[in-house]
């Protein structure tokens, strides 16, 4: 099993943040993309899907934001 960090694109800045978390994959990519690339035509993972109701804090203006796209949010895989 693989971990990955997670990233998004931020609507409120046009910059991409560190979510400050990480998710565990069996099937997970070999290299950074959008999870709506890495799982197109498949079902989401569950530890994916949970990561659309996040709220986030953009670190620059201090906004909550959400990102309900998922081509926005980003699989890393540790250690990249």
């Amino acid at each position: 099993m693989a971990i990955y960090s997670v990233y998004f694109f931020c609507d409120e800045c046009s910059e991409i943040h560190p979510l400050g978390t990480t998710v565990s994959l069996d099937d997970g990519p070999a290299e950074k993309v959008s999870i709506g690339d890495a799982y197109s035509g498949k079902e989401l993972n569950p530890n994916i899907a949970n990561l659309l109701n996040h709220k986030i804090t953009c670190p620059n203006t201090g906004k909550i934001t959400f990102q309900k796209d998922n081509k926005q949010i980003f699989l890393v895989p540790a250690g990249d």
